[in-house]
């Protein structure tokens, strides 16, 4: 890399850690919900249970009555840039990840509109107008593990035109990795995407013959496509097995796909006034220049190429617009995921590189002839004059500053050949004011001072709020036992009292945000908190409550070992709805929270006599529900045991389980049972999981829905259960062959360069 290239790419990273300065200073507006409900307090998991020596990776205790921790591929343990929680204070390691994910949004848009032959002017600006539009901020604020899926697609596509112009194995491996990291980061989402902007690409050049050798460069694209889930199969194996169970499992309905928006072109133009959010991928600025990437001739195909590409993404987001999303939804995987609006992203992409194409006309483009001259500048003309038109609150006097500096730049370009580079440099000053004006309230000159349009932000709310009630949760981790859960409640908005809680300090919760849990988890959580059945995605991710409902199932709470109940002050309405009431056992030193115990709470872990074949899975939820089954005397299971074993009819309750050992992946319980039966253990039912009576593997049953069961005999016994998933095992073992196999060919290729004719 040449010495400006260098020069450029540091001012790209140190542009990152401006925006991460302004996400922290911005003053009060949305705050980032994702970021502190989801991804921070799961990175402090991850940290923690790493300093622990590494138990609870494979399986979170905490969390949901026990789900896959690595599993839960969103969570993201493995992506690079997260290592910074295991040595930095939360906040900075925060800051950390988003200077390195904004840094390599910059570098790689960067390196790609280099590599379509753009100068480093032209390629600068399509850097800031990816770096810091829509996609990449509104992502990266949203939440780094789905900020780190999308900044990655520069590099991807960096890849693709390589193996496009010529298939070569380093290339090859590029393109793997630059896909292989951000499915690391567990937000697939912004993969599928890339994924399909590749095979889009690839057709293009297919079908417009610019592929001197089809079968070696289709053969070099896919290889690179296959490799990577092939090196990241360690976490991909464990995730597929548990998407396989998720609430998210299969496809979604259009209600569940469309539930922010309809769609539409009245709706995208609303989006647009705003500037700022997720359904609008125009930065003005940028754009106006990106209007000018038709004039260059040697870039004007592969313009081409990504206007018609950002175009067929404005029409998918549109949703019902078009035709085009219900062909859509019907291609394999395309109703997977949810939100239409998030197309957008892909446009923004599209947009930033068409800005270094229409730059790079402005600087390089030839001017032996009257259209050559002024070609640049009518085409600028006309993306301003189509943003005023399209905006229906029009352009900010900001906006028509620096748009007109920009027309302006590309004038004197076209008056003479020599002031070209003055002219480029005035160009880009313009882009990148207008992107930091675009991306944050905040710029340090007085141009902020023309802005009368507010400009919404996701501001960082300090992590230390996550520990506001440390004292609270210690003084409730003392009294809690093996055999108990904690259930809380919460109002929206409150970082300081959220489900994650209970996972940052080790409290073991009937529920906890989760948006990829386990499906019958979801129907079991859904029926207690409203009494209903789980029809629809939206039913689990957003509940009609945030406090007790009149539906409130308390038997499944009691069954799910929910012994205390944290709840926060505004949303405390169970002394009233919960019958019988609970009693108070601490509060909080501000008096907001309470900490209710539940007498009727079953424990965790129970002896049962006998069992009984319910096969209907709806009619045994609602059973449990209604409180129609004493859990203590009959387990209800959809299957008859290996054994046909199912107890005496007269069986007798009573009994006792005790814990030995309680780990995440290893518990060992001593059971002293009546006479021959079951032992219960309201810990999710999921495969990996295996178990020992006395030393003699024995199967798990499933047993009320959703937990687990295991024949005991009469008397005293030991009973252990090992989490050892084989997927993970397996994956890991695919990833290393894959690395092992890439370094190898590597070498060889090496030294057979190396070695004389």
């Amino acid at each position: 890399m040449a010495t400006r290239d260098l020069i450029v790419c540091s001012a790209l990273a140190a542009v990152a850690v401006y925006v991460l300065a302004v996400c922290v200073n911005s003053p009060p507006g949305s705050p980032s919900y994702d970021m502190f409900m989801y991804y921070l307090p799961n990175m402090l998991y991850a940290a923690q249970r790493v300093h622990a020596g590494g138990t609870g990776l494979l399986w979170n205790a905490w969390q949901n009555l026990g789900q896959p921790a690595l599993g839960i591929s969103s969570t993201g343990m493995l992506y690079p840039a997260n290592v910074a929680f295991l040595f930095l204070d939360p906040d900075w390691a925060l800051r950390a990840v988003g200077v390195f994910n904004f840094t390599v949004a910059g570098v790689s848009a960067y390196a790609l509109c280099r590599e379509l032959g753009t100068t480093r002017t032209a390629a600068f600006c399509g850097a800031i107008a990816f770096e810091l539009g829509t996609g990449v901020v509104d992502l990266n604020t949203w939440g780094p593990h789905m900020g780190g899926a999308f900044v990655w697609l520069p590099a991807a596509m960096l890849f693709c035109e390589r193996l496009l112009r010529a298939p070569t194995f380093r290339s090859i491996v590029g393109l793997a990795v630059a896909l292989a990291l951000p499915l690391l980061t567990g937000f697939p989402q912004s993969v599928f995407y890339a994924y399909q902007l590749i095979a889009l690409r690839t057709l293009f050049e297919l079908l417009t013959r610019r592929v001197t050798r089809p079968f070696a460069t289709l053969g070099a694209v896919g290889a690179g496509l296959l490799l990577a889930p092939l090196l990241i199969a360690v976490q991909l194996l464990p995730a597929i097995e548990m998407a396989r169970f998720s609430v998210r499992a299969g496809s979604l309905s259009l209600q569940e796909i469309m539930f922010e928006a309809k769609g539409g072109w009245k709706e995208l133009r609303m989006r647009l006034a705003s500037r700022y959010e997720i359904g609008n991928p125009f930065v003005v600025v940028p754009t106006i220049a990106a209007a000018a990437f038709w004039v260059g001739s040697e870039t004007r195909r592969v313009g081409l190429f990504y206007f018609l590409s950002g175009s067929l993404y404005v029409a998918l987001a549109s949703a019902a617009s078009t035709p085009l999303f219900g062909w859509y939804v019907q291609l394999p995987l395309g109703a997977v995921f949810r939100t239409p609006l998030r197309f957008l992203w892909i446009t923004s992409f599209c947009l930033a590189v068409l800005t270094a194409l229409g730059v790079d006309a402005l600087v390089s483009w030839p001017r032996t002839g009257l259209y050559q001259r002024w070609a640049p500048a009518l085409g600028m003309l006309a993306g301003l004059g189509g943003l005023w038109w399209l905006l229906p609150n029009g352009l900010s006097p900001s906006e028509w500053l620096l748009g007109g500096l920009l027309i302006a730049a590309s004038l004197g370009a076209a008056v003479a050949w020599r002031p070209r580079a003055v002219s480029g440099a005035v160009a880009a000053l313009a882009i990148v004011l207008g992107a930091m004006l675009f991306a944050s309230p905040m710029l340090p000159w007085p141009l902020s001072s023309l802005e009368t349009r507010p400009v919404p932000f996701r501001r960082l709310v300090d992590g230390s709020n996550l520990f506001a009630y440390r004292d609270l949760y210690a003084r409730l981790g003392a009294a809690i036992t093996p055999q108990d859960r904690v259930f809380i409640l919460y109002k929206n908005g409150q970082f300081s009292l959220m489900p994650k809680s209970a996972s940052l300090f080790a409290l073991p919760s009937v529920q906890d945000y989760e948006p990829q849990a386990a499906r019958r988890y979801a129907a079991y959580l859904t029926m207690l908190r409203m009494g209903q059945r789980l029809t629809t995605l939206n039913q689990f991710y957003y509940p009609a409550h945030s406090n007790v409902a009149a539906g409130f199932r308390k038997p499944l709470l009691d069954l799910a070992a929910g012994r205390y109940a944290i709840i926060d002050g505004p949303v405390d309405n169970t002394q009233t709805a919960v019958k019988p009431p609970f009693d108070r056992f601490d509060a909080s030193g501000d008096g907001r929270v309470t900490v209710y115990e539940n007498r009727q709470a079953l424990p965790r872990a129970f002896f049962v006599p006998r069992a009984q074949v319910e096969p209907n899975a709806e009619a045994l939820l609602e059973a449990l529900a209604r409180g129609h089954i004493d859990p203590r005397a009959t387990a209800l299971l959809e299957a008859p045991p290996p054994t046909g074993f199912l107890g005496e009819t007269q069986g007798q309750v009573g009994g006792e389980a005790e814990f030995l050992i309680n780990e995440p992946e290893r518990l060992v319980l001593r059971v002293r049972a009546p006479l021959h039966g079951f032992l219960h253990l309201a810990d999710q039912y999921f495969p990996g999981w295996s178990a020992t009576v006395d030393g003699v593997t024995t199967p798990i049953l499933r047993a009320n829905y959703l937990f687990r069961a295991v024949e005991v005999p009469a008397g005293e016994s030991t009973v252990e259960f090992v989490y050892a998933p084989s997927n993970v095992y397996l994956g890991a073992a695919i990833s290393a062959t894959t690395i092992v196999g890439l370094v190898a060919l590597a070498l060889v290729r090496a030294r057979r360069r190396a070695a004389p004719a």
